[in-house]
Parts: C-alpha cells; sequence; structure tokens
C-alpha cells in the first residue's frame, strides 16, 4: 500500500438526504472552525441516479462518515450506499461501527438501520451553533484516533457472479432498506450471536406473493453487500411453471451447478448432483473466501432431503432463497417481504413524472391506494404515467372489460430488456375457473376484503352451499388453504394467527377474472348468511332476559332467520361491504382531543369512495330498483365531498410549513385550526351513523352495537 492509500484526504464525510441540507450548514461550519477536512457534497443526487465517481472517491479517502440519520436518510438510494460503504470498511477492520457517526435528530432510534447502529454513538439533532460546536469537538477527538482512510471495496471491481452475467440492478429499485440489514445480519449472525435473537445464521429465506420483489431485493442486496462476499456470488435461477416442480427444479440446479463448476475449472464426470457439490465444495473451500449462494425462485413442495441439496455446499457460504411458499423457514431465517410503504411506494410511482399540480398528487396517491403498495404494479403504472394523465389512467384500472394491469403488462413486457425483473403474466398465480378448495378460498377472502377471515366461517359456508359434513368442510378448507400458502396468495395478519387475508390486487384479480359467477355468487350469499349470524348472536344473548339460564333451541334461536329488509341478496352485500368501511371509521368512531391524526382521518374517510363506488359496480344493473344508490349518494355529495374539499386543502397548506426538525404529529396540533377541524369531524358523526344504521336495515347486521360492545 501506498503513502497516498494510506493517508486520507478527508476527516469526515458527512452523509444526509438533500431534505435535511438546511441542519448541514451549521454543522459543516462547526466542522470546519475545529480544522477538520470535510467533504460535503451539494449536488443534488436523484433518489434513481447512480453514484459518481467523485462520491465514490471521496468516500474512499474519508476516516469516517457522519450520517445525519433523520427519517428521510434511509429513503434515499445514494444515502444507502453510503453507509454500507462506511459499515463494510469497518467489518473488515472487526467492528462495523468504527468508521460511522451518527447524527439522529427524530425522537426515536426506530428508523436506524442495521441493529448494531441503533446504540452507538448517536447525538441529537443540531440545536444553536453551541451544540454545533459541542459535537464537532467530540468528532474530532473520535477521528483523531483513526487511522487511515475507509479505502476501496476489497477485491475486484467486477465480483464473480455465476453462473450468468452480473446485472446491473434496477433503477427503480427504492426502499427496502430494513429489509438488506435484516438478510445481512440473518447471514452473518454466526459471526455475531449477540446482535440478536434467532436463527444460526448463514442462511435467509426471502417470502412473499408473485412480483412483491423478492427477486429484485436478493439482487440489489448481492450487488450492494458484494464485498462481503470476496468469494463470488453464484446465483441459481430455478423458477418453473413445470408439473413436476420438484424434479424439474433439481435438473434446473444440476444443469447451473455444472456450469458453475466448468466456469472454475472444475471438471467433475458425474451425472450425480451431491457427487457434482462435493466437488465444488473442495474447490471454494481451498480458496477460503466467503460467498454468496443465491437460489431465487425455489418452488412449493420439496422435500426436506431436496431443499438440502440446494443449500451452499460449504461452510464459507451464505445461503440465501427467495419463494412464494410460506411453507419453507424452518432451516433458514425467514423475511417475509410485504407491500412497499407508503413513502417508498408513492416515490416509486412518480418516479418517471413528479405531478405538477395538487389534483395529480391526488389521483397519485388514490391510486396509491388502489395498488396496495405492490411494487411491479407501482412500477408498471409508473411507466404509464410518464406519457399519460394520472386521471385517465385511473379510470382505466377501474374500468370493466379488458383488464388495463394485464394490458399494459403485455405491451411492456413485449419490449423488455434483459435488465428488468420479469413481471409475472398476471398478479394471481392461478387460473380462476373450477371450483378447487383453493379457489373456493380465494372466492370467499375476495368477499371480505381487507378483513381478515378465519377458518370456521369459510367452513360453514361451504358446509351450506355443498351440503357437506363439517369435517369434510374442514377439510377442503385446510386443503385450499394449504395451496395457497404455498403460492404465497395468502397472508396471516400476525404471525400464528389461524386467520388469512389477501392483497388488495387479488382480491381485485379474483373478482374480474373469476370465469365461474355463478360459484362465486353463492359462496358469497353463504358466507355473508354466516357473517350476519356471527355478529347477530352476541347481540341476541345480550338482549336475553337476565334470568335465562338454559340455551335457547334451535327452533326458537332467530339466529338463522334472514334478515328481513333486503329484497336482493346482491344489495345486501355491497350494503354489508359499505357498512363496514363505516362502522370502523373515524367519522362513526370518536377521535378524542389530543388524538389520532387528522390527516389519518381524512385518508380514512376518502377511502370510503373507493369502497362506494365498487360496491355500485357490483350492484350494476339492479342499482335502479335498490335504496342504496340513494344512501350513498347522500354519503359522498352530501357529507363527505363537502368536508374533504374543504379540509384536505387547508391541512395541506399547513402541512407545508412544517420544520424538517419537528414531527408531522406535533407540527399537527400546533395547527391553529386543528380544533375548528375537529369539530367538524366530530359534526359528521350523527348523520353518517345514520346512514350506516340504514346500510344495517339492507344487510341484516347491526354492527354499529357489536362494535360497541
Amino acid at each position: 500500500m501506498d503513502r497516498q492509500q494510506r493517508e486520507a484526504e478527508w476527516d469526515v464525510f458527512v452523509s444526509y438526504s438533500r431534505s435535511d441540507a438546511d441542519l448541514v450548514v451549521p454543522l459543516a461550519r462547526a466542522l470546519h472552525h475545529r480544522g477538520l477536512r470535510v467533504f460535503v457534497d451539494d449536488t443534488a443526487v436523484e433518489d434513481f441516479a447512480g453514484i459518481t465517481a467523485t462520491i465514490s472517491h471521496a468516500l474512499s479517502r474519508s476516516k469516517a462518515l457522519l450520517a445525519l440519520y433523520s427519517e428521510e436518510y434511509p429513503r434515499r438510494r445514494a444515502c444507502q450506499w453510503e453507509l454500507t460503504y462506511a459499515f463494510q470498511a469497518g467489518q473488515r477492520e472487526g467492528d462495523p461501527r468504527r468508521r460511522i457517526l451518527i447524527i439522529n435528530p427524530e425522537r426515536t432510534a426506530d428508523h436506524v438501520h442495521p441493529l448494531e447502529l441503533r446504540d452507538a454513538r448517536h447525538w441529537p439533532g443540531i440545536r444553536g451553533e453551541g451544540a454545533a460546536g459541542l459535537l464537532a469537538a467530540r468528532v474530532a477527538a473520535y477521528v483523531d484516533a483513526l487511522t487511515g482512510p475507509l479505502g476501496c471495496a476489497p477485491g475486484p471491481a467486477q465480483p464473480t457472479w455465476l453462473p450468468a452475467p452480473m446485472p446491473s440492478g434496477s433503477r427503480w429499485f427504492t426502499g427496502r432498506l430494513a429489509e438488506q440489514w435484516h438478510l445481512h445480519t440473518a447471514l452473518h449472525r454466526h459471526r455475531a450471536p449477540l446482535v440478536s435473537q434467532a436463527g444460526q445464521g448463514r442462511a435467509a429465506v426471502v417470502r412473499g406473493m408473485p412480483g412483491i420483489g423478492k427477486s429484485l431485493l436478493a439482487q440489489e442486496y448481492a450487488l450492494q453487500f458484494a464485498s462481503s462476499f470476496p468469494g463470488g456470488i453464484y446465483w441459481f435461477d430455478l423458477h418453473t411453471t413445470a408439473p413436476d416442480a420438484a424434479g424439474h427444479t433439481l435438473d434446473r440446479y444440476f444443469r447451473q451447478v455444472r456450469t458453475v463448476a466448468s466456469a472454475l475449472g472444475i471438471h467433475a464426470d458425474t451425472e450425480s448432483l451431491p457427487a457434482l457439490l462435493s466437488h465444488l465444495s473442495l474447490a471454494l473451500g481451498e480458496r477460503n473466501l466467503p460467498f454468496l449462494w443465491v437460489l431465487d425462485g425455489i418452488p412449493d413442495g420439496l422435500s426436506h432431503e431436496q431443499l438440502a441439496l440446494l443449500y451452499g455446499p460449504h461452510m464459507l457460504a451464505a445461503t440465501l432463497l427467495t419463494t412464494r411458499s410460506r411453507h419453507y423457514g424452518r432451516s433458514a431465517e425467514p423475511l417475509d417481504l410485504g407491500p412497499l410503504p407508503d413513502p417508498d411506494a408513492y416515490d416509486l410511482l412518480i418516479s418517471r413524472r413528479r405531478p405538477t399540480s395538487r389534483k395529480e398528487q391526488e389521483v397519485a396517491r388514490d391510486i396509491l391506494d388502489d395498488l396496495g403498495g405492490h411494487p411491479v404494479a407501482l412500477d408498471l403504472v409508473a411507466e404509464r404515467m410518464a406519457h399519460e394523465n394520472a386521471a385517465r389512467l385511473r379510470r382505466l384500472l377501474h374500468s370493466t372489460g379488458t383488464d388495463a394491469l394485464l394490458r399494459w403488462e403485455r405491451a411492456i413486457s413485449a419490449g423488455r430488456s434483459a435488465t428488468r425483473p420479469p413481471l409475472p403474466s398476471a398478479l394471481l398465480p392461478r387460473s380462476i375457473k373450477t371450483r378447487t378448495p383453493a379457489n373456493d378460498v380465494l372466492r370467499m377472502l375476495a368477499v371480505v376484503h381487507p378483513t381478515a377471515l378465519g377458518e370456521g366461517p369459510m367452513e360453514q359456508a361451504l358446509s351450506r352451499v355443498d351440503g357437506l359434513r363439517p369435517a369434510e368442510a374442514a377439510h377442503r378448507v385446510a386443503e385450499g388453504t394449504d395451496n395457497l400458502i404455498g403460492e404465497g396468495t395468502v397472508r396471516p395478519p400476525r404471525p400464528g394467527d389461524h386467520a388469512w387475508s389477501i392483497h388488495p390486487l387479488v382480491a381485485r384479480a379474483v373478482r374480474r377474472h373469476d370465469e365461474d359467477i355463478t360459484r362465486q355468487e353463492d359462496l358469497r350469499q353463504a358466507l355473508l348468511g354466516v357473517l350476519v349470524e356471527s355478529w347477530k348472536a352476541p347481540m341476541l344473548e345480550a338482549r336475553s332476559a337476565p334470568t335465562t339460564s338454559h340455551p335457547t333451541t334451535s327452533q326458537e334461536s332467530p339466529v338463522r332467520s334472514q334478515p328481513p329488509s333486503s329484497s336482493h341478496d346482491v344489495e345486501r352485500v355491497v350494503a354489508f361491504d359499505l357498512q363496514v368501511e363505516l362502522a370502523l371509521r373515524v367519522g362513526v368512531q370518536p377521535l378524542a382531543d389530543g388524538q389520532g391524526s387528522l390527516r389519518e382521518a381524512l385518508t380514512s374517510l376518502h377511502s370510503v369512495f373507493t369502497t362506494a363506488r365498487d360496491g355500485l359496480h357490483r350492484l350494476g344493473p339492479q342499482a335502479s330498483a335498490s335504496r342504496l344508490p340513494q344512501l350513498v349518494a347522500g354519503l359522498v355529495n352530501d357529507l363527505l365531498r363537502p368536508f374533504l374539499s374543504t379540509w384536505h386543502p387547508a391541512l395541506e397548506v399547513h402541512e407545508a410549513t412544517r420544520p424538517v426538525t419537528m414531527s408531522s404529529i406535533e407540527h399537527e396540533r400546533n395547527w391553529e385550526r386543528s380544533a375548528e377541524m375537529r369539530g367538524a369531524l366530530a359534526a359528521l358523526r350523527e348523520p353518517l351513523t345514520d346512514i350506516t344504521v340504514s346500510l344495517g336495515d339492507l344487510s341484516g347486521a347491526d354492527l354499529l352495537t357489536a362494535v360497541a360492545e
């Protein structure tokens, strides 16, 4: 190592989000005043832009990275890259925290990743020149004890990536910082077992529904953390649609492993996968370098023995699997990948073209709600928004006829570049045509979406429709649920729950693409009856005389009687759906003084528009003979629209004045019109309650009483 490589050009590299630029000015001034050599990048690096050579050089020649770790910091890709670089530099020296100092202007450290940095050398936000000067003195003392710069990442500039060429990554990848650090911790837990609680390290599995970004997350992790694996990245694409998924997967794996062996100069004349892996293990062990072994797209149904063959063939390997199936996770630490959080989802949606007006922003947020944080769908619509009107795109999303998402997908897939991750041919991994147990479970989950549904009501509904004995119905529900777990289509609200829910786009696909409408409607009606009775039963018990000590006989009980007020089953379903939305919203449920968020209250009420619109679509031509349209018109036009059109822009103007050092909740509570808006919200409660009661007359379910109890 020559003298230039041993000596640092900068003492401190300041890493920050451009939204926090005002906080950096007094900090940099104080650091300079202490005589420190400070690098502050004042060029506006776009969220999805690559890292410039200037930044890379400055970082490698700096002694320490000082991160202004606000809530916005982990959402910026450049910040993620800079922090990872410094973390790995410290990791090479034996302490990943050694080269990183953190200023945390927020009240908690929950947003700080990875876990190792949450309690390491945090300073609060900069409050005035005195605090900045004190902080600068501490930084100066700390970096004075460091020798040499961070240095360049070890190994070749282009790490080994076999059997295929190394991808360049997706330009539009956003968020998922916590998930990347989760993977890194899981794969290196054996090196620092006290960092967190579970697992033995060396293996992790990313699980999730189709298109949620599993492969892209694994790819981004491999690219960002390549220097942690100087022995190379070995990526095996095991996606398959073959009927014999297990056998086909092992055949594909064998062929790709043989390609890797050949590329490494290993000539093993064998058709046995275990024997080939044994040869490869010896060769990789002789290199004595940690490497990453990625199994991308593992299908459901592999046995424990088959799965064991897929793991890295040496103790130097860190094994990363991606799969739709929730059946895997006993021998590898699981990471269940969900939808993108709203801030990251919004960044992706507007990545090609930012809204130029408040109306466009509102439409973009409506699309955000429609797509439920699904990365592939967001990416698809983002490409359309670059050249088309957002309001028109949203109308197409909800229009009848050919599914706009599938039409746009085909158009983009025809000219898709090789670097773009493949889009699923549909957002539903199965064709909804037949009366299989899995399809029936999907149909019932779509009825109650977004609410989770337990197995009991589904069993009762199947018993009613098909005349099944309870044991038979339970077996069919268990079989259907198990299949959907293997496909990654259903998810529990919380780990360990025996209730299931589906993503908004899956519910949309079921409603739009179910070819057995009769079956869908039969299950809908039966499930509605079961749910209505489950709501009414406890209320009837509560209203019974206190002296009644014996259970009511089936002849005496009105639980199974049909609700008398509804003239049509579809109308009852639509009324029930809208009633559920209203009964649980802040308009009907009071928002106590000093509690909750006014912004969330507006968002909650605005979502009722979507429910009402979808309900009228489902009602169809029968709307003219129904009481429901009048109720919906009064709800939307007389109550919600005036309230939202008044308070949404007023609150938005106030939000635009929020100082970067103040949380959104604190700023909202300091608003001079906060009490006035809460009063207007309280005034909505009585008319919204009246409409909810009227909807209860149509559906036959008294949800307000049940919720209150």
